[in-house]
């Protein structure tokens, strides 16, 4: 019996006990102070800004969003009364506004357009911000189902159920569709997060304490990834109503923070989504590293003048305790992020509270910068934290600190001779350098709540090896309709047009959109070497051209294939050398085939051709042939790609035995290699290449002593025996239309030496296993399954006549929808598409010509990935590290979904005329249909109305 040496906690002495929490309170202290990575980030703001691109051209531009309220929220007319107090009505006519906000894509979140119909804004807004945080940072929804990831959303409005008045309108959606609580957990649900979730009203300061209560989450281990931020729409009068009536709207309709002629703010929408990591698993992860946060805090204003009125001494406490949790010093944060409500009352108490915590350690000749972004798109509430923060990481990624708008004249209430700080009128530089960029952003709540969080410039990390010479690329785009995929190939040729000096390498680009992106059944993939390639491809497919490297598609199902396995092709020295160097998963198999035959074979398998080099012997041909097929076998599974059935013709029914699992590699290399020992032996006989070898199924059983080598490069047969026999045969093709001509050989093998070496080979194949195939094994010789394998099959088998033909109807039978030439050339898809035209997009090769073996297998893959097949990105990237960089997002196919749509009360029995959509969504039909039955559906309609 044996114990467990470790000591248990309760054993030790009390100064033992001491020590040991002391060392564990230093590493729980670094755990709990590492920074934070921001790594993608998604947004809607006013002005057109709808991704982080544009909202920094807003901004750097110096543009103001602010514009009358448009009459699609409410009756302007209505509610406007220019007397402050009045009651009901609102002194105002302006905002900030997001514009489609009722417009939404319901299918790609699948969801029934009548759910849609029911839901806030908010959360369909949310869904769509936060899906394209996520692929801005390279993460695919896929590959976060059931994980920890947290969701932490700000939120303080729930206009939509001021909408939602009408009893006759509450449906089974409509709990679920409104909500501050369902707004987050919609988002956990959608996306399968298992996570700490949670939705946060801390008014104006909700996003600012979701991103604080996101960083604790991470660094306590309580979550790997953290989506965080806030969202506020303005939906219905009411809250405008409320605000005026408490004073604190602009009645000129002007954000001017820190001016004296500020009067309040202009209420704005937005919604911003930050992808959080540990950054020492962002590093590790290869994440893009847009900033770090540093460090944040959150305190409550506690008794003041007034239960919404700032309280300075608390602001104060609150940003000195963000610096300690940080580590920061004041004097090293060059820019504050202020809140800026642009009040009487807020702008000098926030701006006394950051000179008396910044301004002690600093000199009027380098003073903080402070601004705040609500001059350019008004106050966005719930969301206001997270549009600064925003604002703040595009400065540091453009070195450039935008303009602080409508500052006239300097608010006479801040004390600017003792401050220590500037706001800038017009752009600053804020360039990259020895020192540590840091920035701080602050909100408060009118409730008291109080939150400052710590930004820092993204640390420079090493980037992953660029090739120096282009090489071939996979770049796989998708979508959930052919719509969409269209719109976003044409978004990436764009992308691929925008001149940048900051182009990310070609090969990371195809990563980040292969691996980081949810893989829809609308698909198109290509083979590339280049930004430009890449954009004059995508540019054709947009216009429906058919492109070269270009393979579409919208497979519901991964295909079903049938790999088929050639021959004994002898000129073939150098075919998957270039594998060989490149993709350690097929070296690997290469080697062990090598290990199991006992004997050098890898100088004579990736040999030069040349002028002078000689066609491999059987000897070395056989098991060369056969480790290069194991080799491709193991890198296609590797990848993703897998059999349904397997076909051999010749000895490649070696390779399709091991493939189907009826023989190991070891056993099946040890049969080949004494098949081609046995061949090397016997005496050489003549060869006969026919161009159309379908035609020989009617003449071969009459000329037993000739045999079926396989196929060559072109899909032309090889056939051995004795010349004069060989001659019989050439006359009898070219008699009925056929062509065949002699080929040079010194290895060319008689009908009688394989019929002695299967015998050998079968004696051999006694001492193996043969396991029932994994996969249906088809005989070439027969052209049916084989169903109880033994040594007794190899009797028969290599070298024989056969019924290939047979077998691939066959395949067919047993659902093979595509086929994969696994082996040097492309000897079966030729034939096959010369036989069967009908399948001549089904057929795929692995290797076409010796030298570039990558970019054949890469398009072969291409075509395989556009058909639907299911890919393991990470052992496609097994040898190639790269970085994830920041892409196009989906292109949602938006439409009108609005609580007042026109409802069908009674369900007719028939529809000669009517709303076929708005009858499928009172029955929730929509989301149980897929895209070709709604649209036969349609289409029945507009043929009967």
């Amino acid at each position: 019996m044996t114990t467990d040496s470790t000591p248990r906690l309760s054993d030790l002495p009390p100064l033992k006990l001491a020590l040991l929490a002391r060392k564990v309170e230093s590493k729980l202290s670094l755990a709990l102070s590492e920074p934070i990575a921001i790594i993608g980030m998604g947004l809607r703001f006013p002005g057109g800004a709808d991704t982080p691109e544009a909202f920094w051209e807003l901004l750097k531009e110096g543009r103001e969003a602010i514009a009358p309220i448009p009459s699609s929220r409410w009756d302007v007319d209505a509610y406007y009364d220019p007397t402050p107090g009045t009651p009901g009505k609102m002194y105002t006519r302006h905002g900030a506004f997001i514009h489609g906000v009722e417009d939404f894509d319901p299918q790609f979140f699948g969801i029934s357009p009548r759910e849609a119909s029911r839901m806030d804004p908010h959360q369909r807004l949310l869904l769509e911000v936060t899906w394209e945080a996520l692929e801005r940072a390279g993460l695919s929804a896929t590959d976060l189902k059931g994980s920890s990831t947290g969701v932490f959303v700000g939120m303080m409005n729930e206009d939509f159920s001021h909408l939602m008045t009408d009893a006759t309108q509450i449906d089974l959606h409509t709990a679920s569709g409104s909500g501050l609580s369902v707004a987050a957990g919609r988002l956990a649900y959608s996306l399968g997060l298992q996570g700490p979730t949670m939705a946060v009203d801390a008014a104006c300061s909700s996003s600012l304490v979701t991103v604080h209560l996101a960083c604790q989450s991470l660094r306590t281990r309580e979550c790997d990834l953290a989506l965080a931020g806030g969202i506020s729409l303005i939906l219905s009068p009411l809250t405008s109503v409320v605000n005026c009536a408490m004073r604190m709207l602009s009645a000129k309709g002007r954000c001017s923070t820190f001016d004296a002629s500020a009067d309040g703010f202009v209420r704005g929408e937005g919604c911003g989504m930050l992808a959080l990591k540990r950054l020492s698993d962002a590093v590790a992860d290869r994440d893009p590293i847009l900033a770090l946060l540093r460090g944040s805090a959150t305190n409550h204003s506690g008794q003041s003048s007034g239960l919404t009125v700032p309280n300075g001494n608390a602001l104060a406490k609150v940003m000195r305790a963000a610096l300690k949790s940080g580590g920061v010093e004041p004097e090293q944060v060059d820019y504050l992020e202020a809140h800026g409500t642009g009040t009487a009352i807020g702008d000098p108490i926030e701006m006394e509270a950051l000179g008396r915590v910044f301004g002690p350690a600093r000199s009027r000749e380098e003073p903080v910068v402070v601004g705040s972004v609500k001059t350019n798109i008004g106050h966005t509430e719930g969301a206001a934290g997270v549009a600064g923060i925003i604002k703040v990481v595009l400065a540091l990624q453009h070195e450039e600190i935008p303009a602080h708008l409508n500052l006239e004249t300097p608010n006479p209430n801040i004390r600017w001779d003792a401050l220590p700080v500037v706001v800038p009128r017009k752009r600053m530089t804020w360039a990259r350098g020895a020192k540590r960029r840091i920035a701080g952003v602050t909100a408060f709540g009118f409730n008291g709540t109080n939150a400052h969080v710590l930004i820092e410039e993204a640390p420079l990390v090493e980037a992953a090896p660029v090739e120096v010479a282009p090489s071939p690329q996979l770049l796989l785009l998708s979508a959930r309709s052919a719509p969409a995929l269209q719109a976003l190939a044409r978004r990436y040729a764009e992308y691929f047009s925008t001149e940048t000096a900051h182009r990310p390498a070609f090969g990371d680009v195809c990563f980040t959109a292969n691996t980081g992106r949810v893989a829809f059944a609308h698909r198109v993939a290509l083979v590339a070497s280049s930004d430009s390639e890449a954009r004059q491809r995508l540019t054709g497919f947009v216009q429906g051209e058919q492109v070269p490297g270009v393979w579409s598609g919208s497979g519901r199902q991964r295909p079903r294939l049938g790999f088929m396995f050639g021959g004994w092709e002898r000129d073939w020295q150098g075919w998957g050398r270039g594998l060989f160097e490149s993709e350690s998963v097929f070296r690997e198999a290469v080697l062990h085939c090598e290990s199991a035959l006992g004997r050098p074979l890898i100088p004579g398998l990736f040999s030069a051709q040349g002028a002078d080099s000689r066609p491999l012997g059987p000897g070395l041909a056989l098991p060369g042939m056969f480790a290069v097929q194991c080799g491709l076998v193991h890198l296609w599974r590797a990848w993703g790609i897998t059999p349904s059935a397997v076909l051999g013709i010749g000895a490649g029914e070696y390779a399709a035995a091991c493939a189907a699992g009826v023989l190991t590699w070891a056993d099946g290399m040890a049969l080949v290699a004494t098949l081609g020992e046995q061949l090397e032996r016997a005496t050489p006989g003549a060869e006969l290449r026919v161009e159309r070898p379908e035609h020989l199924a009617d003449v071969l059983p009459r000329f037993p002593d000739v045999c079926l080598l396989g196929l060559d490069a072109e899909g032309r047969g090889i056939l051995s025996g004795t010349r004069a026999t060989l001659e019989t045969v050439r006359a009898e093709l070219l008699q009925h239309g056929g062509h065949a001509e002699p080929r040079d050989t010194s290895h060319a093998i008689t009908q009688t030496a394989w019929s002695a070496a299967r015998e050998v080979v079968a004696a051999a194949a006694r001492s193996k296993v043969h396991e029932r195939p994994r996969v249906p094994w088809l005989s070439s010789l027969t052209g049916r399954v084989m169903e109880s394998p033994s040594a007794e099959c190899w009797r028969e088998s290599a070298g024989a006549p056969g019924q290939w033909l047979a077998a691939m109807d066959v395949l067919s039978g047993h659902g093979v929808t595509g086929y994969l030439d696994v082996g040097p050339g492309a000897g079966w898809m030729a034939l096959g598409q010369r036989v069967r035209p009908a399948s001549v997009r089904s057929w795929f090769p692995s290797l076409r010509a010796p030298g570039d073996d990558r970019t054949a297998l890469l398009e072969s893959f291409a075509g395989l990935v556009a058909a639907g097949a299911e890919v393991a990105w990470s052992e496609f990237y097994r040898d190639r590290p790269h970085d994830k960089v920041v892409l196009p997002t989906s292109c949602f196919q938006r439409s009108r979904y609005w609580f007042d749509r026109p409802a069908t009360p009674d369900v007719p029995t028939a529809l000669p005329g009517g709303d076929l959509e708005a009858l499928a969504g009172q029955l929730d039909l929509l989301e149980q249909l897929t895209d070709e039955q709604v649209q036969a559906l349609l289409e029945g309609q507009k043929r009967r109305g």
